[in-house]
């Protein structure tokens, strides 16, 4: 019969949250709407196909929520059997770390 040993092992403490200074807040949503205006919203939101059978984006926009900045997609569902004639979806995420610095993450499909 085979024994397992058990050891103690150390809990990594909770990782902190840093609370994001006003000024910075202002400047990473001015960037990242010249970034939709500029950049985005060109690129991706297109008009609609006659016949619309795919979801398809009809806005994107950037809002905060805690020590988390989020870009996200507004998308349009024009099939006869959508749940809701439009949803929401976050594709990318910047966590503030402190210091001007920021942890980025992406939604990769």
């Amino acid at each position: 019969m085979s024994r397992t040993q058990k050891t103690w092992v150390r809990a990594r403490p909770k990782p902190t949250r840093h609370k994001v200074p006003d000024r910075t807040k202002g400047e990473v949503s001015q960037a990242a709407e010249k970034l939709l205006i500029v950049d985005l919203r060109p690129t991706y939101i297109k008009e609609p196909h006659v016949d619309p059978q795919f979801n398809y984006i009809v806005d994107l926009f950037s809002k905060w929520y805690g020590s988390y900045f989020y870009l996200c997609a507004k998308y349009a569902c024009p099939g006869p059997y959508a749940i809701s004639p439009l949803f929401e979806t976050k594709f990318a995420r910047m966590e503030y770390a402190g210091g001007n610095r920021f942890h980025l993450s992406y939604r990769f499909s």
